[in-house]
């Protein structure tokens, strides 16, 4: 399993963290880490550097490029979920309102996943699975965003006649 340095530094921030006491988790099926501050409080990490005196791992912008990849890669099925829910729910707003949504998929999504990949990343390498490599990681990664947009793509279907 290769790492960048930039993706090591963060991940030893998130080491750091954990040594002084926050925990990383997630809520059951729900597809986002929380980080924990020491006195029980959920901390928000999204486009943040520091949370106090504390540093924060920050953001990926290789997972904000590349976020069927990466997810792909760590085996984050819920991305794909996520990525079909949220697209779903804005073609219905889009159909409804006759409004343009893209750039909250196209921008929105990849901006959140860069947020959260650092610790999904984290919490990857945790459960000692073996990464998927970056060719397949691709391939498959393509396959399942189309798969995951098909029900968006009936419902322009529908509303665009």
């Amino acid at each position: 399993m290769t790492l960048s340095p930039e993706m090591q530094l963060r991940l030893d921030k998130i080491d750091a963290l954990v040594e002084k006491g926050y925990l990383v988790k997630t809520k059951s099926d729900f597809p986002i880490p929380i980080l924990i501050s020491p006195e029980g409080k959920a901390v928000n990490t999204y486009l943040q550097s520091k949370y106090g005196a504390d540093s924060l791992p920050g953001f990926s912008w290789i997972a904000f490029f590349f976020p069927f990849v990466f997810a792909t890669k760590i085996r984050d099925w819920k991305y794909f979920w996520f990525l079909g829910i949220v697209v779903f729910a804005l073609s219905i707003i889009e159909s409804i309102f006759n409004i343009d949504l893209s750039i909250v998929a196209n921008i929105g999504i990849p901006l959140f996943y860069g947020s959260i990949y650092p610790f999904q990343r984290w919490l990857f390498l945790k459960s000692n699975k073996e990464e998927i490599g970056t060719f397949v990681s691709v391939m498959l990664g393509i396959l399942l965003s189309l798969v995951a947009l098909i029900p968006s793509l009936i419902m322009y279907g529908i509303f665009s006649q």
